[in-house]
């Protein structure tokens, strides 16, 4: 463990790393399977293009719960507002019938429909 450990430390010099992977057989394929890699610009390109994809995808995917969760708290804000704004006409159509005001003012004032209110004067 200790070895992999100072492996992926990268604070060895190239002396150490030599003696490092002398003392284990995968340690030393790591190491010859890192060069290769340094080495081969083509897969270095075709790593590190599959690692922006990725952080590409995951900022995508980010970005869109985001304003998916924005959006859910736009239409919920909305829906509530307008729920909100419906109890308050209800109040006030339920406090112009206590004053026994026509149904078609009610309507107009409220913005409700004379059923609405009809319901709401049998509610009385």
């Amino acid at each position: 463990m200790e070895r992999w450990l100072a492996y992926f430390s990268n604070k060895l010099n190239t002396e150490e790393m030599e003696e490092l992977a002398m003392s284990d057989a995968t340690i030393k394929k790591a190491v010859n399977d890192t060069d290769i890699f340094m080495m081969d610009f083509e897969e270095r390109l075709k790593y590190i293009n599959r690692q922006m994809a990725i952080m590409d995808y995951n900022t995508d995917m980010s970005v869109s719960r985001e304003e998916g969760y924005n959006a859910g708290l736009e239409e919920g804000h909305k829906a509530g507002l307008a729920e909100g704004e419906k109890n308050a006409n209800r109040h006030t159509a339920m406090n112009m019938l206590r004053k026994n005001e026509p149904i078609e003012k009610i309507a107009e004032y409220t913005d409700l429909t004379e059923e609405e209110i009809q319901k709401l004067a049998q509610e009385l």
